[in-house]
């Protein structure tokens, strides 16, 4: 977001800082980070390619190894990633939440590598988040993901996990299970886990599911579109698509009390903001609610 559009803002707004930067530094105490745009935006490559690397033309083949550049996918990878996030933690960042991936079975698709995919007939409501990181094809690439967490927590950076696309309470059972299998118990050492409203589901299970984690995350965008069945992509659905519409703001309003209820913290993530006044004045009169812009 250019300081132009920032400028049209409600100026009572706390606006986040996130990775990757589209907006201007914001100062503020918290960094966002989207592994998903941060694998798209630095690493170019699907994060289970080595375990179909007989699949990749030799044109690809030679991608790969001058992106990897000698090292193994596994160091290129968690270094890549360490290293990026590291460069954007400010002073002022008192945490740094990183947000597993998100992304669905077209967006791997679109990265080198990404024909292992299996094509779904409709992504959105496909193989992701938990669901993703459960199975047997992507667990490598969620281990890869945890060291990455890993890596930056032993250096003394305050990292929280936020988990994206909790559709069900099994979901906040096994993302538990799965991150203390990769030596990520929630607690330990002050490890604190969120989890990401994407869906209506979540924010209607939100009072159960603040149970398992320790804040939310709303992506609303996301909720958005689950909620008025309205493909934000589909240019023949734009026009429909309306973060401010009441039943959006109904689940905002639930998702915020429960989490105020429960005394934890709730982080609003937009892109776009600005072409939406009427949610900027809903939120601004939102107590302690932060907003990460990240378009």
């Amino acid at each position: 977001m250019t300081q132009e559009n920032q400028s049209t803002l409600h100026p009572e707004l706390v606006l986040g800082d996130v990775l990757p930067s589209y907006n201007d530094n914001n100062n503020s105490n918290h960094l966002y980070v989207s592994l998903s745009e941060l694998v798209m935006d630095r690493v170019f490559y699907h994060p289970s390619i080595e375990s179909h690397l007989d699949t990749l033309s030799d044109i690809e083949q030679t991608s790969l190894d001058a992106i990897l550049g000698g090292k193994s996918v596994d160091e290129h990878f968690v270094s890549t990633l360490v290293t990026a996030i590291q460069v954007a933690v400010q002073p002022n960042h008192a945490s740094v939440r990183i947000a597993l991936s998100n992304a669905d079975s077209c967006g791997f698709r679109s990265l080198l590598g990404g024909n292992c995919e299996v094509e779904e007939v409709n992504p959105a409501f496909g193989v992701r988040g938990v669901a993703r990181y459960a199975t047997q094809e992507y667990s490598k690439a969620f281990a890869l993901e945890c060291q990455v967490v890993k890596a930056l927590r032993e250096q003394g950076i305050n990292v929280e996990v936020v988990v994206p696309y909790v559709r069900a309470l099994s979901d906040a059972a096994k993302i538990i299970d799965l991150l203390a299998e990769q030596g990520l118990p929630r607690g330990l050492n002050g490890l604190k886990v969120l989890f990401s409203c994407d869906v209506p589901s979540a924010v209607l299970l939100s009072e159960r599911l603040l149970h398992y984690f320790d804040g939310v995350v709303v992506n609303v965008d996301s909720l958005a579109s689950f909620t008025l069945g309205v493909d934000k992509q589909n240019e023949a659905q734009q026009h429909a698509f309306d973060p401010q519409n009441e039943a959006v703001i109904t689940l905002l309003d639930m998702i915020v009390k429960a989490t105020q209820n429960a005394k934890k913290p709730v982080l609003l993530v937009t892109q776009g903001l600005v072409d939406y006044p009427r949610l900027q004045g809903y939120i601004a009169d939102l107590e302690g609610v932060e907003t990460v812009v990240t378009a």
